[in-house]
């Protein structure tokens, strides 16, 4: 399959530069439109819209089960995840980046989304998200063992 550059727009990489910047939105879930070679965020939800006592992870993990438009399908999530530093125990938060490509995707899904996933990580580099806390999965328990890496 042939490599195939997307492009994010404007708009959406500011959006992204502000969820970096202010941690609002917390959550963005990018879809791509593959006739366009265009990748759009689809869905933001704000700390505002967070259920009590939940986090973007899991507002992430709702989506990707739960909602029709996203299960099975694959996207990339952009979200704010509070962690600690290894080595001083300080809190901290990181902007971490989900190619989320379930096995129960449809084939041809999961080719265009492979063969994008290198132009993505450029485009969000353009919002200054760090391609060190990007991570590809297909499953839920894959997601658990890249966030503990962050």
């Amino acid at each position: 399959m042939t490599k195939l550059d997307y492009v994010i727009s404007k708009e959406d990489l500011d959006t992204l530069d502000g969820m970096r910047l202010k941690s609002d939105p917390c959550l963005a879930i990018i879809i791509l439109d593959i006739k366009a070679c265009t990748a759009k965020i689809e869905r933001s939800i704000t700390k505002a819209d967070l259920a009590e006592g939940s986090n973007a992870l899991e507002e992430f993990k709702k989506l990707a089960h739960d909602e029709s438009a996203f299960q099975n399908a694959p996207c990339v999530s952009v979200f704010c995840y509070d962690t600690e530093n290894k080595l001083s125990g300080a809190a901290k938060q990181v902007i971490g980046v989900c190619k989320w490509v379930p096995d129960t995707a449809p084939g041809r899904s999961k080719m265009v989304y492979t063969s994008a996933w290198s132009s993505i990580k450029q485009e969000l580099q353009k919002a200054h998200i760090s391609t060190s806390n990007m991570f590809e999965v297909s499953d839920w328990d894959d997601v658990n063992d890249k966030i503990q890496k962050l």
